[in-house]
């Protein structure tokens, strides 16, 4: 009986770890607040303003896609299935160089 349960359990864990680990960054889908009450996800965390060196850092790309397409990489390995409250601007700051770079953010959440 103790096998049975042991094997069991194996079998549990072992397709839980593959299903996480096959999220990819394309399955996570962006949302408008507008498409998503509150209590129709659970938050997984938000993206870039959550860490100590978000006042003295934070990464910028090339364009508003490239910014999102990262915040997709990033949730995807948080598990999360979408991303809401989305916003890339402009920032021409001290290190630019004279090419304008995006600073994107949001919301990365789990959409049952």
């Amino acid at each position: 009986m103790n096998k049975r349960i042991a094997m069991l359990t194996t079998l549990i864990l072992a397709g839980g770890v593959s299903a996480c680990a096959a999220l990819k960054a394309e399955d996570v889908k962006v949302y408008t607040p507008a498409q998503l009450r509150q209590d129709e996800y659970e938050s997984v965390k938000r993206l870039w303003v959550e860490t100590w060196r978000t006042p003295f850092w934070v990464p910028s790309y090339s364009s508003p896609k490239d910014g999102i397409a990262a915040m997709q990489d990033k949730a995807a390995a948080l598990r999360a299935n979408g991303l809401i409250n989305v916003d890339c601007y402009g920032d021409k700051g001290l290190f630019s160089f004279g090419s304008e770079s995006f600073v994107c953010y949001g919301k990365a959440i789990r959409v049952p």
